[in-house]
Formats: C-alpha cells, structure tokens, sequence
C-alpha cells in the first residue's frame, strides 16, 4: 500500500513537469511571435491564463493517466502545486507584495477547477 502512494506523489510531480515544459514552450513560442510582430498587451494576458489552463490540464491529464484512480485529486494536486510555483516564480520576478488578490484567487478557482475536470477525464481516457 505505501508502495502506490509514492507511486500517487511521484506521477502528480511529474505532471507539474510536464505542465512547466508545456509552459515554456507556449511562452517561447510567443517570445518568437512578439519578436517580429507588435503585440497588446492584452493579448499576453490572455495567453498567459490560456497556456496555464493548457499546462494544468496536460498535466493533470498525464498524472491521472499514470496513477489510474482518485483522477479529481490528481488534478487537483497538479493544479495547486503548478499555481503556487507560478505564482512564487511571479512574485520573484516582478517584485512585487506576497498579496493574492482578486485576480490571483480567480486564476486559483479557475486552475483547480480545471485540474479537477481534467483529471477526472485522464482516468477515462484509453
């Protein structure tokens, strides 16, 4: 029984990975983009919750898949974990106050809420 739990821990960690490489290469993708074409920046904000919701999702789906059961929890663990170390990595790099605000907890609600679903459709995909 211990043997499964590690085997749980490891495959949502894995998941995370996965989500961040999926991130990097959406957010390189666009670095390329905005390099040779002028881009609002209304526009980076919405790809910034679109390739986390990706990410999450990806994520979530391949811990899921790996695990085999409880998908709702591995998303949920995938979705929490990745939005707590965006969110560190964005707070160290804009400097700013450690403050979640309205927008921070609705990008929470929707990253969870999203790991859930998308956990739950890894179980039942072949």
């Amino acid at each position: 029984m211990e043997k499964r739990r590690k085997g749980i821990y490891v495959n949502v960690i894995e998941g995370v990975l996965m989500g961040f490489f999926m991130t990097l290469a959406i957010l390189l993708i666009y670095a390329v983009v905005v390099h040779f074409v002028q881009v609002n920046e209304s526009i980076t904000s919405v790809l910034i919750i679109v390739a986390t919701l990706l990410s999450v999702v990806y994520g979530s789906v391949y811990a899921s898949r790996k695990t085999g059961k409880k998908g709702w929890l591995n998303g949920l663990m995938v979705a929490l974990i990745y939005f707590i170390i965006f969110y560190l990595v964005a707070l160290v790099a804009q400097s700013r106050d450690a403050m979640l605000t309205v927008k921070d907890l609705s990008r929470l609600g929707l990253c969870v809420f999203v790991g859930i679903l998308a956990g739950m459709l890894g179980i039942n995909i072949e």
